[in-house]
């Protein structure tokens, strides 16, 4: 299903933050996550961040007054994860102790699990009693605006050209299924501003969302009809038709 060395290169590539927009997002995302995490600033924390592909969630914790010792998962040594508590692991299983943390935390990185069943009740057991588990993914109308020209200007039959999304409900069963309980599932929409083609692609890659299907459409452009789109994209962008565009997340809280 998911080409599992593309989902390294893609967190490499991500965890050396060289966008700034992508920085900004992953930061606002781990601003969000701790503000509805609902910490309290007088109590210590055991942390788990699964996935890890920046240090946003280290520095929000850190710029929030959080009092916590954070592990960090992921997919690769080569994720450049300032912390001495990086362990590489699979996201689809904790190789944790039972009942160790407070509260864990997932950007992104569930998207590409291959056994979402079990990576959710991998970090259900890894969790004290009350222990929280909050996470943020791609909703099915994440870069809505740019799906759909993209789309409808090539012809695509069969999309396998973006990422798959999961559903609030689908998310919502995932965590009933695994022992959660009190289970909110929401969707929040932050505005991605471009003004050049080339922006809204390094903005994916840096992010670290290129796509990384098995079967996604292999089918070649010629650079004529790259060049094509690419200016007719820029048109669209001045015309003020693609300048603003949604990158729309479902975020998940869950108590054990």
């Amino acid at each position: 299903m998911f080409d599992r060395k593309k989902i390294k290169l893609n967190h490499i590539r991500s965890s050396k933050e060289l966008n700034k927009k992508a920085n900004n997002f992953f930061m606002n995302l781990s601003y969000v996550l701790i503000e509805r995490a609902n910490l309290n600033k007088k109590s210590s924390y055991k942390v788990l961040e699964v996935g890890a592909r920046t240090n946003s969630l280290r520095k929000q914790l850190k710029k929030h007054h959080i009092n916590s010792n954070l592990y960090q998962t992921t997919v690769s040594d080569k994720v450049l994860v300032n912390n001495k508590n990086k362990i590489v692991s699979n996201v689809d299983h904790q190789i944790f102790q039972k009942d160790i943390f407070d509260i864990c935390f997932c950007v992104l990185s569930l998207n590409g699990s291959e056994n979402l069943p079990l990576a959710f009740k991998s970090v259900f057991d890894v969790l004290k009693k009350n222990g929280k588990f909050l996470t943020v993914l791609p909703s099915e109308d994440c870069l809505k605006e740019f799906r759909y020209f993209f789309l409808d200007y090539f012809k695509v039959k069969k999309n396998k050209s973006f990422m798959p999304y999961l559903t609030i409900q689908t998310l919502g069963n995932l965590g009933t299924q695994s022992g959660f309980k009190d289970i909110i599932v929401d969707k929040e929409s932050f505005n991605l501003e471009v003004f050049f083609p080339s922006d809204i692609w390094n903005f994916i890659r840096s992010i670290g969302e290129s796509n990384y299907l098995l079967d996604k459409n292999t089918k070649k452009i010629n650079k004529a009809l790259f060049i094509k789109f690419c200016s007719d994209y820029y048109i669209a962008i001045t015309q003020g038709h693609l300048k603003n565009n949604t990158f729309s997340v479902n975020f998940f809280i869950g108590h054990k």
